[in-house]
């Protein structure tokens, strides 16, 4: 029994699928990196925002973040226990 070639047409055809696919997903994988790039850009942005809230109330009512700590913490507490 003879086996049949593959011709050049068919070889140069999936070539040619196999770049292009490897071409989408690539342009597909830095598309979603840029997206996450900037969220994660934006996401430093308000974690820096929202600590400086945190030290200007702080700031300005001592004794109130104390108390909101203490009861934090005590709530903390009292979920972690078995």
């Amino acid at each position: 029994m003879e086996t049949a070639k593959p011709n050049q047409d068919n070889i140069n055809r999936m070539s040619q699928t196999a770049h292009d696919t490897i071409d989408r997903a690539a342009s597909a994988a830095s598309s979603a990196y840029e997206r996450f790039s900037a969220k994660g850009e934006e996401l430093m942005s308000l974690q820096e925002d929202w600590m400086d809230s945190a030290r200007e109330y702080v700031r300005e009512k001592p004794l109130q973040a104390l108390g909101i700590a203490v009861a934090a913490g005590f709530l903390l507490s009292m979920l972690t226990r078995r």
